[in-house]
């Protein structure tokens, strides 16, 4: 059975105390310090929004991200599909 932890994190001077498995402690905290610095780089780029545009921006860009990996990821697999038949033919 996996054992919870409380953590303590920042996101725009707001704090958060959330619980998460001790096993995936690491992985939160390298989340949300990703998250903090795409912040504060739309923070720079854009001056003058509230934070609730800077988290806006910084989902929209994460989900972006996300979804380009997922195109390249589904792209690799049918490369790899390809290859696999033209051997096929080959073998043959």
């Amino acid at each position: 059975m996996s054992q919870d932890v409380s953590i303590n994190i920042k996101i725009c001077n707001r704090n958060y105390k959330i619980k998460v498995a001790v096993e995936n402690e690491q992985i939160v905290r390298d989340s949300i310090h990703k998250i903090v610095e795409n912040i504060d780089k739309f923070h720079q780029h854009f001056p003058g929004r509230d934070d609730q545009d800077y988290m806006a921006m910084t989902l929209i860009d994460f989900i972006t991200s996300s979804n380009n990996n997922l195109s390249q990821s589904k792209n690799d697999q049918e490369i790899v599909k390809k290859i696999e038949h033209i051997n096929q033919l080959l073998d043959q």
